[in-house]
Formats: structure tokens, C-alpha cells, sequence
């Protein structure tokens, strides 16, 4: 990813609650980084009960007036936030959701997307299929609001033969946070070895020093990393992780599974996922 966030694309929903937690959170982002913002809405279940309409006729009318309700709602909700930063809208009539998002994306070249996520509750089968097939960083909120100064948790795996490239960008993505918000990065890595407890200590605070984050605090937590980490993260009350979306899983069972997973899914926070940077970008 990019070190510098200019453009977010903020993914919201009908329910009115869930889109004022995601579109605040989306323009306290751009207020810090001093980015512009997209706020976006899909109909996706009109679009799909259009794909069984036998009418084409009335399938286009149906679309054309959600995408009229879809505006006017982003209209309403745009009037209800801080002017301080530059908003444009865009909505969609399509289906799958996770397939619009993400086409919206190629489109207009965000550097950021957000999206609520339910608390205390498991991502949907659309956000699974999101955090795999968005080509730019994700972040997940719940909504909650950060401190002043907002602790950012890395997590990372420095075990011998996992990709350098990928915590390489997990670490600048949470730098670039911290930067805009003046908040602090922590480094986490478990390992159920204590005999690996310092190579993999020194490993992190090297990788630290090539992304920028002298003197960050760099903790390597003992056991199972995603019971080890939940319990960790839960102590320190983290304002947001960051960690790689693992697109490389086969099924949504599977990338639910893994230890980024089961964090989302167990965790309130928010979560900033990042993918491995393609090779002529590194």
C-alpha cells in the first residue's frame, strides 16, 4: 500500500445506525490524513431480485429508482456530517455485494476502503468474500470511537520462511496510521517456543527499523497465536490491529479459520487488513 492515504472509500449500508458509525469513522480518517472521501451504497438485493424479473422493463425501473432512494439516502446522510471534509458520493445497483464493492474500487482507485462489522457478531459471507478479493487496504470498524493518542497493534509473522514482503507492508500501514493520528505501534508476534522467544524478538525489531518504527515496542506473546493474541489484545485495549487478509485460502471456511479470522470474529476492535504488496510495487 501506499504510505500516504489520499482517497477513502467509505463501503456503508441501510441500516441507519450501521452507516453513521462507518461514514464518522471514515471522516475522522480523512480528517486526519487530509484525504478525500466516497461515501458508497449498493442495492444489492434489488439488483438480485432483478436477475429473476422476467420483465426487463421492470427490472430497469426497479434498478433506476434504487439507484434515485440509494442517492438521496448518502444525500441525507452527507447532510448530517462534519463539513470539514470533501465528500462525493456514489451508488449501485448490483449483486453480489462484495463484487460491487470491489468493482467501485478498480473504478475509482481509493487508497482505503471502510466498512462496519457488527459487534460481537461473526462477518457475513459478502465481508468474508471482501477481505479476500479488495485489492486495496481494508479496514473493519465497529465503530467505537479512538483515544486522543490511538495505540496501534502490528501483527505480524517473522517465523522462518513467512513473507518479509507482507509484514514489511503490514508494518508501514500501521506507521502511516500512527503518523496521521499521533498515535503509538506495539509489534506482536506469538510463538508456542520459548527457545525461539529472542531470534524472533530481534527479528521484529529489525523489521521495525527497515519500516520506520525505531524504538516501537516489539512483544513476542507465548502460545497458540490466535488464543495468545486474542487474550493479548483484549489486556491492551487496543484502538486498532493491523494484520494481513490472507487471500490465499480456498474457502471462506478456511480464511474464517485462520488466525486473522478468528481475531475479527472474536475481537471489537477495529482491524486494518492488508495484503502482500506485488512484487514491482515493492
Amino acid at each position: 500500500m501506499s504510505d500516504e492515504i489520499r482517497s477513502i472509500l467509505a463501503a456503508v449500508d441501510r441500516d441507519p445506525r450501521q452507516a453513521k458509525r462507518v461514514a464518522v469513522k471514515a471522516v475522522t480518517l480523512a480528517r486526519l490524513m487530509g484525504a478525500r472521501l466516497e461515501l458508497f451504497l449498493c442495492d444489492a438485493e434489488t439488483a438480485y431480485t432483478g436477475k429473476h424479473q422476467y420483465e426487463p422493463a421492470a427490472a430497469a425501473r426497479a434498478s433506476q429508482s434504487s439507484l434515485m432512494e440509494s442517492r438521496q439516502y448518502l444525500e441525507n446522510l452527507r447532510r448530517g456530517l462534519a463539513g470539514d471534509v470533501e465528500i462525493s458520493l456514489c451508488v449501485a445497483c448490483e449483486s453480489p455485494l462484495y463484487e460491487s464493492i470491489v468493482s467501485a474500487v478498480r473504478r475509482r482507485r481509493p487508497d482505503l476502503v471502510v466498512r462496519g462489522a457488527a459487534a460481537g457478531a461473526a462477518l457475513d459471507p459478502n465481508d468474508w468474500e471482501l477481505v479476500s478479493a479488495c485489492p486495496v487496504p481494508l479496514l473493519l470498524t465497529r465503530g467505537q470511537p479512538w483515544n486522543p493518542r490511538p495505540l496501534i497493534a502490528a501483527a505480524v509473522d517473522v517465523s522462518p520462511g513467512e513473507s518479509d514482503s507482507l509484514t514489511h507492508t503490514i508494518l508501514r500501514a500501521a506507521a502511516s496510521f500512527a503518523r496521521a493520528a499521533e498515535g503509538r505501534v506495539e509489534l506482536l508476534h506469538a510463538s508456542g517456543l520459548e527457545a525461539e522467544f529472542p531470534s524472533r524478538r530481534a527479528a521484529l525489531a529489525g523489521r521495525a527499523r527497515e519500516a520506520g518504527l525505531q524504538g516501537a515496542e516489539c512483544r513476542v506473546i507465548a502460545g497458540e497465536p490466535a488464543d495468545a493474541l486474542r487474550q493479548f489484545c483484549l489486556s491492551r485495549n487496543y484502538d486498532l490491529i493491523a494484520l494481513g487478509a490472507l487471500t490465499h485460502r480456498k474457502t471462506l471456511a478456511a480464511l474464517a479459520g485462520t488466525m486473522t479470522g478468528r481475531l475479527i470474529e472474536s475481537l471489537d476492535t477495529d482491524f486494518l487488513l492488508v495484503k502482500q504488496a506485488p512484487a514491482h510495487a515493492a
